[in-house]
């Protein structure tokens, strides 16, 4: 079971989340717990390691304390036995004054390393896990927090994006947990870090707490992995656009990595890859619902007759870039140049889409890598004689239809095109992978919720 910020934003959410385990071990299973770090927790961490660099030590220390007395009150709150309280307190405090001096280590040299950087923001999980453990405890259970590296995660030292090393991490975890969770004690584990061979802290990446909880599931070969929210499950199109949004109660890894990667931000892509390496399904339950079954993610789609479309999600806030000349026909190598100057900069590519004329590549960068992924490539590319214009546009969306029963039926895309221009929405640029699972397109941003609630109508989304 994994449990995200809003999961455990106080104390009162730590200990419903704490009944949710308690309720399923008292009748039999086995669990092991993922926490992430309280809600905005990672946030705070971040302005703090920012302002630390630049020596700003009234503002660390007091970013310090607020978060422990957050902890403080949320423990506090969720737990009722002195003797577990002041246990937990303890370790609070202890991680907090290192949380400090290390902050003010920082402050001191005034530089942030990529490393000491990880280690900062590892304290949000770090707190997490024990608190949680502790309320566990309170409510009848034998529990233990663990941070990733304990359980034998194992990393490159790519800090900031380290990528789990499998075939030493699964074996490992599997040693660390097995026989504890046989003799009846329920792992709480820190998300979103782990450590090199070296036994030095590293990060996987925001979202990694998903990416941890498919880690632990696969190296303990659980039945499945439960990713606890506060919605009800994966829907046919975000329901704050759509009114009439429909509950999706299955749905395939790679239809839900598409889903993940434009925008339905419910489960990290990383973490639904794991899992359809290793056979693990996958499981959206509701915080609120308990009870309900949730959306459950499976290898193999199952494609109903006329269900051609699954879901229609969207990306907002980004902007367009334009490379063109007529020099650039017959120019194989420019089109890895371009992506190289971006990789260089830091930008994430959303799309990319060529004409057939090899005479423009367009790509949608986030809004806000856009001036500066412009900035790039026109310093890089215009004193060169392929490239006439480096041309942005800002202030679009990308809109993506998903769904395996597109693979082989014809028309889909001349459907959806013809949808959009019923609605007279402009196209700015168009994407088709060859797996077929999904069209996206790029619009004006103010064309955005009529285009989803257009497209999900015409395909009968709402039931």
């Amino acid at each position: 079971m994994k449990f995200g910020g809003v999961s455990v934003a106080d104390g009162a959410k730590f200990r419903k989340v704490g009944s949710i385990v308690q309720r399923y071990v008292s009748r039999g299973d086995q669990v092991a717990v993922v926490t992430s770090a309280m809600h905005s927790v990672t946030n705070t961490l971040t302005d703090a390691a920012t302002q630390a660099s630049r020596k700003k030590r009234d503002y660390v220390k007091k970013a310090a304390d607020d978060l422990a007395e957050r902890h403080r009150k949320a423990a506090e709150d969720s737990i009722e036995d002195k003797e577990i309280r002041a246990r937990t307190l303890e370790s609070l405090s202890a991680t907090c004054e290192d949380l400090k001096n290390v902050l003010l280590g920082i402050a001191h040299i005034g530089e942030l390393t990529p490393r000491s950087r990880d280690y900062v923001l590892g304290f949000g999980e770090r707190l997490s896990a024990p608190l949680l453990a502790g309320v566990l405890e309170d409510l009848g259970l034998k529990a233990r927090a663990f941070t990733g590296g304990e359980v034998g995660i194992v990393t490159d030292d790519d800090y900031g994006s380290a990528q789990p090393l499998m075939n030493v991490t699964t074996l490992q975890v599997r040693q660390a947990l097995e026989p504890l969770m046989e003799d009846g004690v329920t792992p709480v584990i820190s998300g979103f870090i782990a450590q090199t061979q070296e036994g030095i802290q590293t990060t996987m990446g925001r979202g990694g707490s998903d990416f941890t909880a498919s880690i632990v599931g696969a190296s303990i070969r659980c039945d499945e992995v439960w990713v606890w929210k506060d919605v009800d499950g994966l829907m046919t199109a975000n329901p704050k656009l759509v009114k009439n949004a429909r509950f999706i109660d299955s749905i395939s890894f790679a239809e839900a990595m598409e889903l993940a990667h434009f925008g339905a931000e419910v489960i990290h892509p990383k973490a639904l890859e794991c899992a359809a390496r290793y056979q693990l399904p996958f499981r959206v339950k509701s915080i609120a619902d308990p009870d309900r079954q949730g959306s459950s993610i499976v290898s193999e789609a199952k494609v109903k007759d006329g269900d051609v479309v699954k879901a229609i999600t969207n990306i907002n806030d980004v902007d367009l870039i334009t490379v063109s000349g007529a020099s650039m026909v017959g120019t194989p190598r420019l089109p890895a140049k371009v992506l190289q100057i971006l990789t260089d900069e830091a930008i994430d590519v959303l799309m990319i889409s060529q004409s057939s004329s090899e005479e423009s590549i367009t790509l949608a960068i986030p809004k806000e890598g856009g001036s500066k992924a412009q900035n790039a490539l026109e310093l890089s590319l215009l004193g060169s004689k392929q490239v006439r214009e480096v041309s942005m546009e800002a202030g679009l969306s990308i809109v993506a239809v998903v769904g395996a029963g597109m693979r082989g039926t014809p028309g889909v895309a001349a459907r959806v095109f013809t949808t959009m221009a019923r609605e007279g929405i402009n196209i700015r640029a168009i994407a088709q992978g060859s797996s077929e699972l999904n069209i996206s397109f790029i619009i004006k941003r103010k064309d955005t919720e009529r285009a989803i609630q257009a497209l999900h109508d015409d395909f009968k989304l709402g039931g």
